[in-house]
């Protein structure tokens, strides 16, 4: 993988704080059981991919909680996963280019897995989830090898 492609070093600490800062939000808002209201926003016309059933106004109401969530997260990841180390050598890039693969191939087979014994809206949960399978996945085990090389090393 050329380092080319990959964000600045520095950008590995916005990644943390945004998906510390939205994970936070996300399990706060499950443990109350409240959305953020402050997206809420009021469309002045009827949105057709909205999943409101037998809704006779020709007004739209979206709460954007959840994506604004959603987005935050993905990009955090992001940034943690392909930010540039301190030292970004050969050996950084081999295990990033073997963990990403690894990364895909475990998101897949558990995903094959749950489309064969999980039915239903649990189904559902699965896919939203599965959005960020192979970002943790791949951050959890760059930086477990890495870890690992530095045990080894010390």
């Amino acid at each position: 993988m050329k380092a080319k492609y990959l964000f600045p070093y520095q950008y590995k600490f916005v990644g943390w704080t945004l998906t510390i800062l939205f994970l936070l939000i996300w399990i706060v808002g499950a443990i109350t059981k409240t959305g953020l209201d402050f997206f809420t926003i009021t469309l002045p016309f009827k949105y057709a991919l909205q999943d409101s059933f037998g809704a006779s106004s020709n007004e739209t109401t979206l709460n954007l909680g959840d994506e604004f969530i959603v987005i935050g997260l993905i990009v955090g990841m992001i940034l943690i996963a392909f930010s540039k180390e301190k030292v970004e050598d050969e050996y950084v890039s081999q295990v990033r280019l073997e963990t990403l693969q690894w990364a895909i191939y475990i998101n897949f087979v558990l995903l094959i897995v749950a489309t064969i014994f999980v039915y239903g809206t649990y189904y559902f949960n699965v896919m939203i989830y599965n959005m960020f399978t192979p970002l943790l996945f791949f951050i959890g085990r760059f930086y477990y090898v890495l870890y690992l090389k530095s045990k080894i090393e010390s």
